[in-house]
């Protein structure tokens, strides 16, 4: 008794270790919830199904693992036929037998529960199956009898239960036969696989919620990857990674886009041999790399499909946690360097604005006294008046002979060459003041043709003599229709739409007259079609494909040779329709047939 009365002490007290250790867990909170977690989320059915066969197996007693409510989580093992095929195929018999078995299965920290079974007065044993102390599982052993079995009494239970008893009583004969002693020391077994169980049951608890944590880590790093994945592809930067030997570790979708390689498709390789255009800044990858200090090159002109474009190369080293590499970032600022190249040609244009104007106004004195003295000279010369022959006959000069050897030296028409081109010179004068003069965006009411003739005019002054380019040598037809022809508008804005749609028509007819072999010619129809004014400016130029036509208006797009053009002439021109006139600007042209512009305005309606 002492031996056995020890041994109970040592198992409740390490029942009890167990359950101090539970609780200290979860004081601590590092232990997981289990309200939830059953049997079957902590052990693989198959292999406990196994360790019962076995203990039951070398034991010799039966054996079932049940929930703590008595339904079987496992097969029966080594059931006895008085049990299993007697006792149990009665309602009432297997009322009773789960009956017994929530009672053996209660919570016993002092060791296994031993005791005759509730239903056939046979022995049976059981422990309870615990985690974090929730009760979540009954192992139970048993259906042997010993000298302590009542054959009469297991007997009369038969008829109790309505079973055969001449079945009932030969399945008896054939039940196991253990001494209770040997029966005590398998429930001693029983017990500590029980609570071993329990310490693994909760083990897995543990490593099931540490495997929570870590997939619900590896989910916010794969989102976190996702998100900066996806901020750097919405960059609109070319941006490569490389690791310090040189070969691509990552490649943004911008990359892809401009070079037509899919990241799986450069992963891994060289960046000299995808982008050989990078293998200088590769270079100065690895100095960034010795310095720690990112570096860059700025404005890097490259041709791209006979473009010239520039980019910004920046490279920025990676170190730390034992990765070494860098990252290339590719800037496509073109736009930026063309703006910045406007804004210089701008001031250019402002600076020779001004000069222009101051040129004009000194231009315009001498004129003045050229134009009067010439209207002068020919009303004193060929002017009949009274005054002319007065002084004429103190001269002793017969005014009628002057007169006629004036005609016959065709001085007079000298004279009117010299007056007309002086009033030609004045009016180109006065179109140059007006177009350099800042406008003051001030609408008012002009006849569209007044303003498309001024155009004509201004671009007429001009020639390139570099590029063999004189617009004098232009023909120009008008079919400009009848009726009230004006429109609201700032009419210095509208002028400067006229000349460079003029001067971008001149040009090409001027430049491709090899090519077509046509002499160059505009014509021009203007014509009012109930509130719109529609304008047409048609050329017999070389005209354009479809992709230059649809790009036509794009800002710096140009087909002109460098230095012919900025490539913002047609755009400048569609802003100030669209948006400053309220009106509507397109192109109609095929190439090797001329291009007509096609504008309309809203007409002023009489009040």
């Amino acid at each position: 008794m002492k031996r056995e009365e020890l041994e109970r002490k040592v198992n409740a007290l390490r029942s009890d270790l167990v359950r101090a250790e539970i609780e200290l867990l979860t004081l601590d909170g590092s232990a997981p919830s289990v309200s939830e977690v059953g049997f079957l989320d902590l052990f693989e059915l198959d292999e406990i199904q196994a360790l019962q066969d076995a203990f039951a197996s070398a034991t010799g007693v039966a054996s079932i693992i049940t929930t703590p409510e008595g339904e079987p989580l496992t097969r029966p093992s080594n059931f006895c036929r008085l049990c299993s095929d007697i006792i149990r195929k009665t309602e009432r018999g297997r009322a009773n037998c789960r009956r017994s078995d929530m009672v053996l299965g209660r919570w016993n920290p002092r060791g296994a529960t031993v005791q005759p079974c509730l239903s056939s007065g046979l022995w049976d044993a059981g422990a309870s199956i615990s985690v974090d102390g929730r009760h979540i599982a009954n192992w139970l052993i048993g259906q042997v009898r010993n000298e302590r079995v009542d054959k009469e009494k297991a007997l009369e239970y038969a008829r109790d239960i309505g079973a055969d008893e001449v079945e009932f009583v030969r399945a008896f004969e054939e039940v196991t036969v253990m001494s209770v002693n040997r029966f005590k020391e398998v429930a001693r077994a029983l017990f500590l696989l029980a609570n071993q169980m329990s310490w693994i049951a909760y083990q897995n608890l543990l490593l099931s919620d540490t495997l929570r944590e870590i997939q619900t880590a590896h989910k916010e790093v794969l989102g976190l990857r996702n998100y900066l994945t996806n901020v750097i592809d919405s960059m609109p930067s070319i941006m490569v990674g490389v690791d310090d030997a040189g070969r691509i570790t990552h490649w943004n979708m911008r990359a892809a886009a401009a070079t037509g390689y899919e990241e799986a498709d450069v992963e891994g390789r060289l960046l000299a041999e995808v982008l050989p255009d990078l293998s200088q800044d590769l270079e100065r990858a690895s100095a960034s790399l010795s310095k720690g200090a990112p570096t860059m090159r700025e404005r890097v002109p490259a041709n791209e499909n006979g473009e010239r474009r520039y980019r910004d190369v920046s490279v920025f080293p990676l170190m730390g946690d034992g990765v070494r590499g860098a990252v290339i970032r590719v800037d496509d600022i073109t736009d930026k360097v063309r703006i910045e190249e406007m804004m210089v040609q701008s001031e250019k244009m402002l600076s020779v604005g001004g000069l222009a104007a101051g040129m004009a106004h000194e231009i315009n004195n001498p004129l003045a006294a050229v134009l009067g003295s010439a209207r002068l000279i020919r009303k004193r010369l060929l002017s009949d008046g009274t005054r002319n022959r007065r002084i004429a006959g103190e001269c002793g000069a017969d005014l009628d002979r002057v007169m006629n050897y004036v005609r016959a030296r065709e001085v007079d028409v000298l004279l009117d060459a010299v007056i007309e081109s002086g009033e030609r010179a004045g009016r180109v004068v006065t179109n140059m003041l007006g177009f350099s003069r800042k406008t003051d965006g001030e609408r008012g009411e002009v006849d569209v043709t007044e303003v498309l003739d001024r155009a004509v005019e201004l671009v007429g002054s001009g020639q390139d003599l570099e590029h063999s380019y004189n617009f004098k040598n232009i023909g120009v037809d008008r079919e400009y229709g009848e009726g009230d022809l004006k429109v609201s508008c700032d009419p210095g804005r509208l002028e400067q739409v006229f000349f460079n749609i003029l001067n971008n028509g001149a040009q090409a007819m001027t430049f491709a007259l090899e090519e077509t072999g046509r002499e160059p010619h505009f014509v021009l129809r203007v014509k009012r079609t109930g509130r719109i004014i529609r304008v047409e400016i048609a050329d017999n130029g070389p005209g354009m494909p479809e992709e230059t036509r649809r790009r036509v208006f794009e800002p710096f797009f140009t087909t002109k040779e460098p230095g012919v053009g900025t490539g913002l002439g047609m755009s400048v021109s569609y802003f100030i329709v669209t948006e400053h006139l309220g009106g509507t600007i397109r192109v109609d042209s095929e190439s090797g047939r001329g291009a007509i512009f096609v504008l309309e305005f809203p007409a002023v309606v009489a009040g």
